[in-house]
């Protein structure tokens, strides 16, 4: 873990949690909330800091309302004392730190992402970049997607089953159930 770049880890939970129905970061995970894991999983990975892109008090809000995950991007940066950012979606909890790490093993000072998923990924952090995403913001362009291929960022393989978005109660059921069969996989 030495070998990597200091850095800085968002984890977006400003969303509406409209298709869940209800609070995703407030989810119960192990006995501890989903923005509780994700945090320690950002810890866990090495991050020198924690921020958290959450409309609520005591959290970094949006100061451009409903433009998605790169105004709460945009808000963090403010924020960050790193030169690299490692942003973390609150909805996949299956994530695990030797994924995060070979995300950011590969970012190399510059953004990265997994195949098939603009989110989780690592940005570096400038004026630049917060440039960037203000232009793009400004366009109506709110993909994370466009911002990366703007960046030229590098791919990675994704992990197969822990980029699980969960979006829906459906999603989290599959989540619940997946981590319940592979900790009885470890049991044995």
């Amino acid at each position: 873990m030495s070998s990597l770049t200091p850095f800085s880890a968002l984890i977006l939970a400003g969303g509406k949690s409209s298709r869940m129905g209800r609070d995703k970061a407030l989810l119960q995970l192990n006995g501890q909330i989903l923005l509780a894991h994700m945090q320690q999983l950002a810890l866990e990975s090495g991050a020198a800091e924690v921020l958290i892109s959450r409309n609520l008090p005591g959290f970094i809000a949006d100061q451009l309302p409903e433009q998605g995950p790169l105004a709460g991007i945009l808000a963090a940066l403010q924020h960050c004392s790193s030169s690299q950012l490692l942003v973390l979606p609150i909805d996949t909890p299956l994530l695990t730190v030797a994924s995060v790490q070979q995300l950011l093993q590969h970012a190399n000072g510059g953004a990265c992402y997994f195949s098939h998923s603009p989110l989780p990924c690592v940005l570096p952090v400038s004026q630049g970049l917060s440039s960037l995403i203000s232009s793009q913001l400004r366009s109506g362009q709110r993909s994370v997607k466009a911002l990366l291929t703007q960046l030229d960022a590098v791919t990675v393989a994704a992990p197969a089953i822990e980029l699980l978005n969960t979006n829906t109660p459906d999603d989290w059921q599959q989540c619940i159930n997946f981590m319940s069969v592979g900790s009885s996989y470890a049991q044995a």
